[in-house]
């Protein structure tokens, strides 16, 4: 596996130039020569999918085969069988992954019987070719034993992706032993979570589209306006741009002290400040940008205004301190959420150094990795699950944000407002082993910003 910032990794000049095109491009105004490049970014490069099924096997365990059900691993694995293409039923469809006696990658898909021919239709990668084999299973037999005869006595453990579903699970653990070696699934999942210089540039370009719908919205915008008219302006807008299943939360005033908002349809006017939450996918990888901005025309209290910046330089802190750590002392995802928080808890007067986060007004966790998956692994929260190194290749969501609801706590004098700004960045590694973060899409720099 390959991930951004690795020297020895020299992609192909066809590939630099459409990195280079989109570095430069300006996301305000999405040229011809961007959405090109971002449509030569859909054909995978060479050997993708088998390197990453090397990848995949060269950590199992011998005598073992990585399960899953169509979805975004499968996906990522063999190129084919997201949900997209096959829809999760009763009946399961399994994907099983190890290695041939000589130890090349081998593909078990394992499917009803009636159900072959619509599988064998699902058209998977060139580089694949002759590592596939089928297994099909009748109505009155049991899809686990079925694929526990196809797999042979030399293979007796499997190990499970996390996203299968439970019955699928107890299945598969009544026909083989399951491996629950933590560091082998942790090495495992390190192959998602680490992106490839053309996962990054697929993220570039769904994020930078996605920024270019947010403010293509804004420009349609008025005062009165619903949030449910917005939000359709806004899916319209994420079609312009060719995104895939585009759309996200639009709340106003308020409403964007809950999160997830109201349920409300809020109209709005001159003294409210507008949140809008989008994203949509280019190439399968998923965008995930949010703003919280004003038309031109509004009267936004200062304090609000004051309130804004502060989730703004929450944001900038993270950021600034990643740029501070190195591959020999690797930031920790936890340690990127309290360099946040730590600008809200000053800003509320929390004495600095709490022995736990504070989530009184900074009610969630700072980010979340993506890729494949809107929300996925890695995740920047303090406690056990974010006390992993930050490295080259993650990507993930910086999102701080603070929310005062109308009956909740009244901080500064003030209430009935939230606030969140979320960029995506890329972790990159100079030479000389400093890792920093390079964004996806924006930032704001200052109020009025988009």
């Amino acid at each position: 596996m390959i991930f951004m910032g690795a020297l020895k990794y020299m992609p192909s000049s066809s590939l630099m130039d459409i990195i280079a095109s989109l570095s430069t491009s300006d996301s305000s105004s999405l040229s011809a020569a961007f959405n090109h490049k971002c449509e030569a970014l859909l054909t995978p490069p060479r050997k993708t999918y088998s390197n990453r099924l090397n990848s995949l096997v060269s950590e199992l365990p011998q005598s073992t085969v990585w399960i899953a059900e169509p979805g975004p691993s499968a996906s990522y694995f063999i190129g084919a069988f997201s949900t997209q293409d096959w829809q999760l039923s009763e009946r399961p469809f399994l994907v099983a992954i190890g290695r041939s006696p000589r130890g090349s990658p081998r593909i078990f898909l394992a499917t009803p019987e009636f159900e072959m021919l619509r599988a064998s239709l699902i058209k998977l990668p060139r580089d694949l070719d002759g590592s596939v084999i089928w297994v099909k299973w009748r109505e009155d037999q049991s899809p686990y034993e079925a694929l526990k005869t196809a797999l042979g006595y030399g293979v007796d453990t499997f190990i499970l992706d996390g996203l299968t579903r439970q019955f699928v699970a107890e299945g598969l653990r009544s026909m083989l032993r399951e491996e629950k070696d933590d560091g082998v699934l942790e090495k495992i999942g390190l192959i998602r979570e680490r992106k490839s210089l053309w996962e990054v540039e697929l993220l570039r370009c769904a994020n930078q589209k996605t920024l270019q719908a947010i403010r293509k919205t804004k420009k349609r915008m008025y005062l009165g306006i619903s949030e449910s008219q917005t939000s359709r302006i806004l899916e319209q807008e994420m079609a312009k741009v060719g995104l895939m299943g585009g759309g996200g939360l639009v709340l106003f005033g308020e409403n964007a002290a809950l999160p997830h908002g109201s349920g409300t349809d809020r109209l709005l006017n001159k003294e409210k400040m507008v949140l809008i939450d989008a994203g949509g996918e280019w190439g399968g990888y998923v965008s995930d940008i949010t703003r919280t901005f004003a038309l031109p025309n509004s009267k936004i209290p200062p304090s609000h205004i004051e309130l804004w910046e502060v989730v703004r330089k929450a944001q900038r802190a993270s950021y600034a301190y990643l740029k501070t750590t190195n591959t020999t002392a690797p930031a920790t995802f936890a340690q990127l959420d309290k360099a946040a928080r730590g600008v809200v808890d000053s800003w509320t007067n929390i004495t600095a150094g709490t022995a736990t986060p504070n989530f009184d007004i900074f009610t969630h966790r700072l980010g979340h990795g993506i890729g494949l998956e809107g929300h996925e692994s890695p995740y920047l929260v303090q406690g056990s699950l974010g006390e992993r190194q930050v490295r080259s290749g993650h990507v993930f969501s910086l999102e701080p944000g603070i929310y005062l609801p109308v009956n909740g706590k009244t901080v500064n004098g003030i209430n009935g407002v939230g606030v969140r700004l979320e960029d995506c960045l890329v972790v990159t590694e100079d030479e000389d082993g400093s890792l920093k973060g390079e964004w996806l899409s924006g930032p704001v720099q200052s109020w009025g910003d988009v």
